[in-house]
């Protein structure tokens, strides 16, 4: 019965001890749930995003092509026998591109009546009549080319010195009140002598003597001064009579400028128009020097041709890179299609890469590029020209780059930057929080939130648009205000929605 008694005592005893031993391990598990689950979460390093400055610089690829490119092309149909060169290779000027089919000896024949017939049907005589009337037509076209403004420049000088004129009758015309009262107090002066004399003559009348000589001394003197006051009235009457008012020469000082201003207007528009079509002038010159080259060149195969010398082989006429080639052996070619086109390099290189019309506004025309993808290699790139993008005129633009150096070849992909403009931003944040998908630029921002047993953190998602980027920082535009965790690191991938441990607790 003991023994009985003993074996319930010792199972409540175990019994006791599991149930102490569970309780103690479940208050372990409370009250490290959360540094355990902490271990199995993504483990990501923040940054705050806050205000700052970028200085922003315009990256993009290019590829390197030659500044100009030459066609090649024949002046009649032609059978090509064989295709001499490939796209790629580099030739020199007098490298054999293409051999043709020799002419047959009927058409020689043909060739050789043709050009020892007279009259209208010779083709050499026909050819060297056109080169004449091209040469006649550039003659006159460099005539025309350098407008004169010699009858302009004389009109404006005639009417400077109007204006000139006008300047000094106004300049004048401010001692007309002075003169005026001038004359007023003359002719006061003439009357009073003309009464004084008046009286004079009637007193000599009465008197003899000694008396008679005074008065008449003072008569000469009061005639003397009489006459002076009439020449000094004359002088002033010619003077006003050339002097106009303050308001008629105000008046005319206007007129002349507006006539100098209208004249020095026009020869404006008219350089500014002249300077409008100089390009197109060259241009056109060009053109007709061209042309004139080429008649030269067929009347030179003409008279070949009819005396069966007529050349097998097309040569280049430039050095540079083979970039296309438009026949094979056995192709009929004409005169209105380019059998080749040699990339020129002898003019040198270009490069291009398209860039948003904000992105334009960093950069300047004359900056230097840096060339990401290659180190070591003499090769530099300045920025030519910004133009508008054909494909996207209204939203974009494309940057044309001006690429020197000896190590430089057609068709190497070129990775550069440019621009070194800094302003300040709202929201700047580190290059390594954004992140990208087929939604756009966003970024991940950590948010807190409180529970009993401590604060979670919580991953949610803000779409970003970059304003401006350099090597470490970008500006950027969207749901920050400045001041939120950021994610710029993880362990693990990650997406919003997902719980998070931070990398510093």
């Amino acid at each position: 019965m003991e023994s009985t008694q003993g074996e319930k005592k010792t199972r409540k005893e175990i019994i006791k001890n599991l149930l102490i031993i569970f309780l103690i391990i479940m208050l372990i598990l409370t009250f490290f749930s959360n540094t355990i689950m902490n271990y199995s979460l993504p483990e990501v390093s923040t940054a705050y995003s806050s205000q700052g400055s970028v200085t922003s610089k315009v990256r993009g690829s290019a590829v390197v092509e030659t500044a100009q490119d030459y066609e090649v092309n024949v002046t009649e149909n032609h059978l090509i026998a064989s295709v001499k060169v490939s796209v790629g290779d580099e030739i020199e000027e007098g490298d054999v591109l293409f051999e043709l089919e020799a002419p047959s000896t009927t058409a020689g024949a043909q060739s050789t009546g043709t050009a020892g017939s007279t009259g209208e049907d010779d083709p050499i005589k026909q050819a060297e009549e056109t080169l004449d009337t091209l040469e006649l037509e550039y003659n006159k076209a460099l005539l025309e080319v350098s407008p004169s403004y010699g009858l302009d420049n004389l009109d404006i000088r005639s009417a400077q010195a109007d204006l000139n004129d006008a300047i000094e009758a106004q300049n004048k015309s401010g001692s007309r009140a002075g003169l005026l009262e001038q004359q007023t107090n003359v002719k006061k002066t003439i009357e009073r002598l003309g009464v004084e004399i008046g009286e004079l003559e009637t007193e000599i009348e009465s008197v003899s003597g000694n008396s008679l000589k005074k008065k008449s001394k003072q008569l000469i003197k009061k005639k003397q001064e009489l006459e002076d006051a009439n020449a000094l009235e004359a002088r002033i009457a010619a003077e006003l009579e050339g002097l106009k008012s303050p308001e008629e020469a105000a008046k005319d000082v206007r007129e002349k400028q507006e006539a100098l201003d209208k004249l020095l207007i026009t020869l404006s528009d008219k350089k500014r128009e002249d300077g409008s079509t100089s390009g197109k002038n060259r241009l056109d010159l060009a053109a007709q020097r061209k042309k004139i080259e080429d008649q030269k060149e067929l009347i030179e195969k003409l008279k070949k041709k009819a005396g069966g010398e007529e050349s097998t082989e097309i040569t280049a006429k430039t050095g540079g890179v083979i970039k296309q080639i438009n026949c094979i052996a056995g192709d009929t070619v004409t005169a209105d299609s380019p059998l080749a086109v040699i990339a020129v390099t002898g003019n040198g290189y270009s490069a291009s890469f398209k860039v948003t019309k904000e992105q334009a506004k960093l950069v300047r025309q004359g900056q230097e590029a840096d060339i990401l993808n290659i180190w070591g290699d003499d090769i530099s790139a300045t920025l030519q020209t910004i133009k508008p993008d054909l494909e996207d005129p209204n939203n974009s633009k494309q940057l044309v780059f001006s690429i020197r150096g000896a190590d430089v070849t057609v068709g190497q992909n070129l990775e550069l930057s440019v621009g070194e403009k800094t302003a300040p931003y709202d929201v700047v944040v580190p290059n390594s929080a954004i992140r990208e998908d087929n939604k756009g630029k966003f970024v991940l921002v950590v948010k807190v939130k409180a529970s009993p047993l401590g604060n979670r953190y919580v991953l949610s998602r803000c779409d970003v648009e970059v304003l401006a980027s350099d090597d470490t920082s970008s500006a950027v535009s969207g749901g920050l205000y400045g001041y939120e965790y950021v994610v710029t690191n993880s362990s693990k991938p990650l997406e919003a929605g997902m719980k998070v441990r931070l990398a510093n607790e």
